[in-house]
């Protein structure tokens, strides 16, 4: 085998290994958690914090009606009680109970406001809550994909790198360097193939001198304008 042909064999080992390390590495990021999946968990976190400021507030105001109608009847039980017999206690009592019972009222359209405002809120953080499970569920498939992907590749990898370790120690040393050097500024593609007198690399037709030393000399030859290595076959 020409030093050529070791080159072009050592750069097909080269992009599937580039391939199979880019996407190793895309993996890895992608194994974080969605900003999609962090957005949908602040929006849930964020309506559970305020459903809980409603129903503690909610609380206090059933708390308030329930002070006020015991105050109620507290005064209720006084003025129909029968121990109260004076005209102007009973009067006093009587006005208590109607300003309690006006107090009580107002209270309680308060709460039932509040109740509705509690109302839309659970179902906002009902429907976030919903929200949030389908995305977490659709994120958690997808990191499990990109588990098990990374599984098959990384075995894939470590052969790939076992094999180009054996095909570089064959190949001349002078010759690795132009060849690396090349891929640096090729894109990875240090090696062209010649076909019907044309540089693969650079689609462009090759002089009849460049071809026939291309064939026939045993040292390596260069496109004369994009510079890879010519391969012959």
């Amino acid at each position: 085998m020409s030093t050529a042909s070791e080159l072009l064999a050592l750069q097909d080992l080269d992009l599937t290994l580039d391939r199979v390390l880019s996407r190793l590495k895309e993996i890895e990021e992608n194994l974080e958690e969605s900003d999609e999946l962090k957005a949908s968990r602040e929006d849930l976190s964020e309506m559970s914090g305020s459903l809980k400021l409603l129903k503690a507030r909610q609380a206090d105001l059933e708390h308030d009606v329930e002070d006020v109608s015991t105050k109620a009847s507290e005064v209720e039980a006084k003025l129909y009680g029968g121990k109260v017999s004076s005209p102007k206690e009973l009067s006093d009592l009587d006005a208590d109970l109607k300003s309690i019972r006006a107090l009580i009222a107002r209270k309680e359209d308060t709460l039932l406001a509040h109740l509705v405002e509690v109302e839309a809120a659970e179902s906002e953080h009902a429907a976030a809550s919903e929200s949030y499970a389908l995305v977490e569920a659709s994120w958690r498939i997808h990191h499990d994909e990109l588990i098990q992907e990374r599984g098959r590749l990384q075995p894939e990898a470590k052969d790939l790198t076992s094999r180009r370790d054996q095909a570089v120690s064959g190949i001349d040393g002078r010759a690795l360097s132009l060849y690396k050097l090349l891929r640096d500024r090729k894109d990875g593609v240090a090696v062209s193939r010649v076909e019907r007198g044309m540089c693969q690399g650079c689609r462009i037709t090759l002089p009849g001198a460049v071809l026939q030393k291309a064939r026939v000399s045993s040292a390596l030859v260069q496109c004369v304008s994009c510079e890879r290595i010519l391969l012959v076959n």
